[in-house]
């Protein structure tokens, strides 16, 4: 019987570095194309829009890290855990960042719906740059709880 180890291999941390990143990607482009202001509809000059702007990013961020933390429940063994929960967190943080890069330079690259270049923040963005921990602050509480509720320590030979 093999013994286990604590380091589960690159290959597992790579998968949960790169999945949130590759999803912080496509929900960028979501962003974009969903948001008022984006590309498909609303006004970006209109102030009372950029608030419901950032609460779609907001919303996605947080469906981001309720998938992630599934995930990581579902993963969920002795062994190892630390290198994939870590690595869990790590790639939300860089998928969020890579959420609103991808967001903010589809809005520059390609335009986003009536922005007026005279008012300022009608270019498409994010107002509140805090939503961006969101969804690595979701990820964090969870994989706290689970270390916190779900360890158990090792047992003495």
């Amino acid at each position: 019987m093999r013994e286990p180890t604590i380091w589960p291999g690159w290959p597992v941390v790579l998968r949960w570095l790169l999945a949130p990143l590759v999803a912080g990607i496509v929900l960028g482009v979501v962003w974009w194309l969903a948001a008022p202001g984006g590309r498909l509809y609303g006004n970006g000059s209109d102030y009372q829009q950029w608030l419901p702007r950032d609460l779609v990013f907001e919303g996605l961020a947080a469906l981001a890290a309720i998938v992630v933390v599934v995930f990581v429940v579902r993963a969920h063994i002795r062994f190892g855990f630390a290198a994939r929960y870590l690595a869990a967190l790590v790639g939300s943080g860089i998928g969020s960042v890579f959420m609103w890069l991808t967001g903010t330079g589809l809005g520059q690259l390609l335009g986003s719906s009536r922005k007026d270049p005279s008012v300022d923040g009608s270019a498409f963005g994010l107002d509140a740059l805090s939503a961006i921990a969101l969804w690595p602050a979701i990820v964090a509480i969870v994989v706290l709880a689970l270390v916190t509720v779900l360890w158990s320590p090792p047992a003495r030979r």
